[in-house]
């Protein structure tokens, strides 16, 4: 039987015995998203609640529901209102037209989302956690790394995310968007989520897909590889702040 440690799917006694035992809540950063034609629409919580969940397996701790709002760039005339990817400034694999994408429904603005974050760690504080991890949606981590003294003075919890225990750039968890590493990252975890023909057979083109080509680069072995280094850099990152703080483990 799969161990439990979805928040939403414990019971309170449950619950406690997990808390007990590593205080640790962690946080996937999703996004509704346009990931190219390839990938779902989801795909940033996806990849993040899965390296979640298997770092929470392994160590301990408990994965709280996964986000779908997230601040990004942000164009505004009075047609329309575009943001993220709809907003083409260079480093994708194709050159495209600023554009309303298929499926995103996510943008909120910045001090919105500080807002939230916090309202949430002080939620979290109060069911007794004492470190937060969160990662997933780029701009949503680097407003989550801004807010970690704030997080530390108002709420008391010690914030990371993944970026914070992995250096090598070629397996930093999520260091694209939709290229190779999110490409292989998904086929990893859920490959039955990823329809990379859609642009292999030429048909569709990888529209607003910025790092190396997932066509020729991605693959699920190196996307395994991404995840199993990913996973045990945030075990022990986690474990050596558990132990330091005496928070148990």
């Amino acid at each position: 039987m799969t161990e439990k440690v979805l928040y939403e799917e414990l019971c309170p006694a449950e619950f406690q015995d997990r808390l007990q035992a590593c205080p640790v809540a962690y946080l996937p950063l999703g996004t509704l998203e346009w990931h190219g034609p390839h990938l779902p629409l989801g795909a940033d919580g996806i990849q993040s609640q899965e390296l979640f969940i298997r770092t929470a397996e392994r160590i301990g701790g408990i994965v709280v529901p996964k986000l779908f709002l997230g601040p990004d760039r942000f164009y505004h005339d009075p047609e329309r209102e575009l943001y993220g990817m709809d907003i083409c400034t260079g480093g994708t694999i194709v050159p495209y037209e600023m554009q309303q994408l298929p499926g995103s429904a996510y943008w909120m603005p910045d001090e919105e989302y500080r807002g939230m974050i916090l309202r949430i760690g002080a939620n979290l504080s109060r069911a007794g956690f004492k470190i937060l991890a969160a990662h997933g949606h780029g701009p949503s981590i680097r407003q989550f790394g801004a807010l970690k003294e704030e997080l530390h003075s108002k709420c008391g919890l010690i914030g990371v995310t993944a970026f914070d225990f992995m250096e090598d750039d070629r397996l930093r968890f999520q260091n694209d968007h939709a290229a190779a590493n999110e490409t292989s990252i998904t086929m990893a975890v859920r490959p039955e989520l990823v329809q990379l023909e859609r642009i292999r057979n030429g048909e569709e083109l990888p529209i607003a897909v910025a790092g190396a080509d997932p066509r020729t680069d991605a693959s699920r072995e190196y996307g395994m590889e991404i995840l199993e280094m990913n996973v045990n850099a945030l075990c022990r990152g986690i474990g050596e702040l558990l132990n330091k703080e005496k928070l148990t483990l």
